[in-house]
């Protein structure tokens, strides 16, 4: 029986075994400022995962779960698989529990992205039981801060895209299957605005409402939207004020930004620089400070010739895999903004992310763990992107 076949079938027998892993991930509270819970969750991975990588180095975190890398070798260039263990639910969420409905597993995590990690740890126990010491060079990395703009590990994936010769990242598939090519760029930061506390009654023409001030600010940065193609602005949480009876000194939001385009990003951010500084009330100051960015990641000739394997292996499996660009971003962004041929949706199909109706199509666990396994195995001996693009 030749290598290939034995992943299958290995692959194939641990069907049942692999859903109950996910299982117990998702279970696992591991939201991305509950430090135990994202490192039970590495703990669990890294359990599973014992004997595949001889080197395994933790960086330690204060506020959010540990960074994990784990490497077959330190010589040359790795394949480098991505995954995160934390989630958007904090652990007094009433959305905490798996459940089984028809062809669908639910539950927190399930598609971002619990499902794919379950993916690459299955994918990597099935080349080791074939490979044995001849297991490619691959290095996985697990981080807890994926979902709040990795801020705190970015500098981990800066450095690792430099020793990089392809990137695999686990978020969830497209709805139908797809394999993500390409992911806008992000950035998330804090405005803030500065008045005068003072009472309602005795407010003269001097007033000066940080809320007031704050308003103006956000429908300017609202109306950013659309100034490129691919530009996408969204202003969230909004805080400040003490009571309607009181002028309030302080107020501030959180803004999301996103493009397609790395060249727009300047513009983006100096628009947004120019909205802070502007006094629309001579009263008040405003500031705004930059939590966390990720580069755009585009698709290149190498990104080509890499789905030009991938859909070989595909092919070989009964499978279809087409390709999209997606808004949202992941720590693939690095590695993509840096030329890293990088392909993102590794993870089985899922729907409905970050909300209660987070799900996963439990049969494409087993048909996305194979497709990862055999492209794996087809690169042991090949040199990526040696193949012409179709």
């Amino acid at each position: 029986m030749d290598n290939k076949k034995k992943v299958l079938e290995l692959i194939h027998g641990w069907e049942e075994d692999q859903l109950e892993f996910l299982t117990s991930l998702c279970k696992q509270n591991s939201y991305s400022y509950h430090k135990q819970g994202s490192d039970r969750v590495s703990a669990l991975i890294c359990e599973k995962l014992e004997g595949v990588f001889p080197i395994h180095r933790v960086v330690d975190q204060k506020e959010v779960g540990n960074l994990h890398i784990l490497k077959t070798s330190e010589q040359g260039k790795s394949v480098y698989l991505l995954g995160h263990t934390d989630t958007v639910f904090p652990p007094d969420h009433p959305f905490q529990a798996c459940r089984k409905e028809g062809e669908w597993l639910y539950g927190p995590g399930t598609a971002d992205m619990k499902g794919g990690l379950a993916v690459m740890v299955y994918a990597l126990i099935a080349l080791k039981h074939v490979s044995g010491d001849e297991f490619p060079n691959v290095a996985m990395i697990l981080g807890g801060d994926e979902e709040i703009g990795s801020a705190t590990s970015r500098m981990i994936y800066e450095q690792a895209s430099k020793r990089a010769s392809a990137c695999l990242v686990g978020e969830c598939a497209g709805r139908n299957g797809e394999i993500v090519v390409s992911r806008n760029g992000k950035a998330g930061g804090r405005m803030e605005t500065y008045g005068r506390d003072a009472h309602v009654g005795s407010a003269t023409q001097d007033k000066a409402s940080a809320i007031l001030e704050l308003a103006q600010k956000v429908t300017a940065i609202e109306s950013l939207n659309g100034i490129f193609p691919g530009v996408r602005v969204n202003v969230g949480r909004i805080e400040g004020g003490l009571g309607p009876g009181t002028i309030p000194a302080h107020a501030s939001f959180l803004f999301d930004l996103r493009w397609q385009k790395e060249k727009h990003y300047t513009v983006l951010l100096e628009r947004v620089q120019k909205i802070a500084s502007v006094k629309i009330n001579p009263l008040c100051s405003s500031h705004m400070t930059l939590l966390n960015y990720r580069p755009a990641m585009p698709a290149n000739e190498k990104t080509d010739r890499f789905v030009y394997k991938l859909r070989q292996v595909a092919e070989g499996l009964g499978q279809n895999v087409s390709i999209e660009h997606r808004q949202g971003t992941s720590d693939g962004n690095f590695f993509g903004a840096e030329g890293v041929p990088t392909l993102d949706g590794f993870g089985p199909i899922g729907l409905d992310d970050h909300t209660p109706e987070e799900r996963i199509l439990i049969s494409s666990l087993k048909a996305r763990t194979s497709l990862l396994a055999l492209f794996l195995l087809g690169l042991k001996d090949a040199e990526l992107g040696a193949e012409p693009a179709p």
